[in-house]
C-alpha cells in the first residue's frame, strides 16, 4: 500500500481527530518529510484535509471516493477496486475475470464511466462526482446454481436499503431492474454471467449497479421526462454510500435464493396490477401484471393465457395518474 493510501487509512480510522505529523510519522514508521508530502497529494486529489498549526491535520469526509474510507465505514469486507474513469465497470470486470486478473469476490467502483451500460445494450448516463457506478464481480464454484431473476430482485431491495438508511427515501421498482424515485428512474441493475469455456457452465456473475444520486445534466431530450436524481445536493459522502450497500448485497446474497425478500420488492414495485407492454424475447406482449413469484419472475395476464416471463423489459406502464414517463 503505497504512503498516501496508508494515511488515508489512518485518517479513516480516526475521522474527526486532530492528528500531528509526528503521530502520523510515528504510527506509519515514515518521515515527516514523507507524512508532507502524502498530505499534499492527497489534497491534489481533492481529499478535505485541513491544518491547524500546533494541532494537526483534521480529515472529513468529502465527496472524493476512498477505498480505505468504504473499508473502514463497511463492516463487510470485499477486494475493492477504485476507478476514477473507466468505460464500464461491468465490462472491466468481465475483462479481469477473462484474463485472470480477479479470482475472489471484488468490488469494482468508478467515479465515471465513458460507456456506462443498461439493458439491451442502452447506454446509461454516467457523469463524474453526480452518481456511483459499482459492479460486484462474483466468481463461482463449478456448478453453483443461479437465479438471475432472483439475483436481481434481491440486488434492488439491498440498493433501496441502503439509501433509505444513508438518504432517508424511499426507492421504488419496475420489475425487473429498474429503480426510481419520484417517478423517474434514477438508477438501474445489470446481472451478467461469464462463461467458462471449457466446462460451458457459468463460472462468474457481475452485477452491476448504476446510480443517479443527483440528476445528470445535458441530457437528451428524450430522457428529460425520464430520468431524475436522488438529492438536489449531496450532503451525505458516497463512501457511506457505497458501504451500506456493500453491506446490504452482503447480507441478502448470503441467502437470496430463499427469496425471503420479496415481499418487499413486490410492496415497492409499480408494475403489478397494472396494464404493461413487455418486450420478451423478439416480441412485445401486453396484459395485466398479476404478481412476481418466488423466483422473481413476473406473472402477465393477457386475457387468454397467463405468461411466466424471466427475462424481458417492461416497455410501458399505463398508471391511472399517468405520473411515470418511463
Amino acid at each position: 500500500m503505497k504512503t498516501d493510501e496508508r494515511i488515508l487509512q489512518y485518517f479513516a480510522e480516526h475521522e474527526g481527530d486532530y492528528l500531528s505529523g509526528e503521530t502520523l510519522a510515528q504510527e506509519l514508521d515514515i518521515s515527516r518529510a514523507a507524512v508532507w508530502k502524502a498530505i499534499k497529494k492527497l489534497t491534489a486529489q481533492r481529499h478535505n484535509i485541513t491544518s491547524q498549526h500546533h494541532v494537526g491535520y483534521l480529515y472529513q469526509s468529502g465527496q472524493v471516493l476512498s477505498a480505505p474510507m468504504i473499508t473502514q465505514l463497511a463492516t463487510s469486507r470485499w477486494e475493492i477496486r477504485l476507478l476514477d474513469v473507466v468505460d464500464s465497470t461491468n465490462a472491466y470486470a468481465k475483462k479481469a475475470l477473462t484474463n485472470g486478473d480477479i479470482t475472489e469476490p471484488t468490488i469494482i467502483i468508478a467515479n465515471h464511466q465513458t460507456n456506462g451500460q443498461g439493458r439491451l445494450g442502452r447506454p446509461f448516463l454516467s457523469p463524474a462526482d453526480n452518481g456511483l457506478y459499482i459492479s460486484f464481480v462474483l466468481p463461482l464454484a463449478v456448478g453453483t446454481s443461479v437465479i438471475p431473476g432472483l439475483l436481481t430482485t434481491s440486488t434492488a431491495v439491498a440498493v433501496a436499503r441502503a439509501i433509505k438508511r444513508t438518504l432517508a427515501i424511499d426507492l421504488n421498482f419496475k420489475w425487473v431492474n429498474d429503480l426510481l424515485f419520484n417517478s423517474r428512474k434514477v438508477g438501474g441493475i445489470l446481472t451478467e454471467g461469464v462463461m467458462d469455456f471449457e466446462s460451458q457452465q457459468v463460472s462468474a456473475i457481475v452485477v452491476g449497479i448504476g446510480l443517479n444520486l443527483l440528476r445528470p445534466q445535458n441530457m437528451d431530450v428524450s430522457l428529460e421526462q425520464k430520468v431524475g436524481g436522488m438529492v438536489s445536493k449531496l450532503t451525505v459522502s458516497r463512501n457511506t454510500i457505497v458501504a451500506a450497500i456493500q453491506d446490504e448485497f452482503t447480507q441478502l446474497y448470503g441467502n437470496y435464493t430463499t427469496g425471503t425478500f420479496l415481499p418487499e420488492y413486490r410492496a415497492h414495485n409499480i408494475v403489478i396490477g397494472q396494464n404493461v407492454s413487455v418486450k420478451y424475447g423478439h416480441d412485445v406482449v401486453t396484459g395485466v401484471a398479476k404478481d412476481i413469484n418466488e423466483q422473481g419472475q413476473l406473472l402477465l395476464d393477457t386475457g387468454s393465457d397467463m405468461i411466466i416471463i424471466d427475462s424481458g423489459e417492461v416497455l410501458k406502464v399505463n398508471l391511472p395518474d399517468n405520473v411515470y414517463k418511463g
